[in-house]
């Protein structure tokens, strides 16, 4: 007679049942866990540190290359081309899957759990280039820097020597270096004269406001009745042939004062000056290139300053540049050791940030995916 088993389940159903409900746990604990990875997927802020860095660097050294390539285009009688970055849009994207599933476990298969994640992320940056053409391009590269702005850039604590060797092509008749003759001696004693009172913190500029119109005034120590104790004051005064028993000077553009409390000054556009810094620039003897570059011969001899900048050209691409373009075979570029032109030539570049842009024109925009 067979016995009636009241024992309840086997040890091997328990153990499977056991099994059974571990695998659910954990199969549920993985798909919540999987679940809040994906959800947790997002941009992190550390790419826009990054990308700002990456694409303010681009857009600087592009500047340079550009405006380099446009000064080496201009000493070839070539036409310059001015392309500006309108605005760049970057976009980020990014997202996740996730699967999970569990079985019963076997002999065969011991696995209870699987587990499967698919992410992606995207990053598409957007430049809008626009030319530089009409009235842009006259406000921003024809038109002379104001006197007023040169003055107020010496006021503001930027070297004489650099704004006014490099803006002013004269003041009061004595003249710069230019491509046709090298600076007068007196102008260069003038810069030394105005760096000197520069540092003593002696000169200033005034707007004025006139009965008919706006009047700039340039101030020699206006605290002080007398500049027969300061010498630097002095020699300007008699440079410039300007009125010994006056302080302030009315500030005009101009090739000559029409009084003597009058400085005239004539100042330089940014294209002017781009055409002037291509002057010293070396022209390679081989493939035709002299009979392609402008013919400039000063007058006089250079013994008072060294070029603005130097730009060296050769059959290769220089190894340590601070710019270089390549133009009808050859190499151009400014060594990056040679701080007096990068001095010049990144300053000549703030001026061109400075500038007013006319966002306003009505140039074609290209607007091309950067991958």
């Amino acid at each position: 007679m067979h016995e009636q088993n009241l024992q309840g389940p086997s040890r091997a159903e328990s153990s499977a049942s056991s099994r059974f409900a571990a695998a659910s746990r954990g199969g549920l604990i993985g798909s919540i866990a999987l679940l809040a990875l994906v959800g947790c997927l997002k941009v992190p802020p550390q790419v826009v540190g990054t990308d700002r860095i990456e694409f303010g660097q681009v857009v600087a050294e592009s500047m340079k290359r550009q405006t380099l390539l446009n000064v080496v285009r201009l000493r070839y009688a070539d036409t310059p081309q001015f392309l500006d970055v309108g605005s760049i849009i970057n976009s980020y994207t990014v997202g996740g899957t996730g699967t999970a599933g569990w079985s019963l476990p076997s002999h065969t298969d011991p696995t209870v759990l699987s587990l499967g994640t698919e992410h992606n992320w995207s990053n598409t940056p957007t430049v809008t280039y626009q030319p530089m053409t009409g009235e842009q391009f006259s406000k921003s590269m024809l038109r002379p820097i104001p006197p007023l702005a040169i003055f107020q850039l010496v006021q503001g604590g930027w070297p004489a020597d650099l704004v006014l060797g490099t803006l002013v092509d004269s003041i009061n008749g004595l003249r710069n270096d230019s491509g046709k003759a090298f600076m007068d001696r007196d102008f260069h004693r003038l810069i030394e004269a105005v760096a000197r009172i520069q540092a003593d913190g002696a000169l200033a500029v005034q707007p004025e406001a006139g009965e008919e119109e706006n009047r700039v005034l340039l101030v020699l120590r206006p605290d002080d009745d007398s500049l027969t104790g300061h010498e630097d004051e002095k020699l300007l005064l008699h440079l410039l042939k300007l009125d010994s028993t006056l302080h302030q000077f009315e500030l005009v553009y101009g090739l000559a004062p029409s009084h003597p409390g009058e400085v005239a000054v004539i100042s330089r556009s940014l294209l002017e000056l781009m055409l002037l810094l291509g002057v010293d620039l070396e022209v390679p003897a081989g493939k035709g290139m002299p009979e392609r570059a402008l013919p400039f011969q000063r007058k006089g001899n250079r013994d008072q300053a060294p070029p603005p900048v130097r730009i060296r050209s050769g059959l290769t691409a220089p190894q340590d540049a601070y710019a270089s373009v390549s133009y009808k075979g050859f190499w151009y570029w400014i060594d990056d050791r040679d701080v007096p032109s990068k001095r010049v030539f990144t300053f000549m570049m703030v001026l061109s940030s400075l500038q007013e842009t006319g966002q306003n024109g009505v140039g074609p925009v290209v607007s091309v995916p950067s991958r």
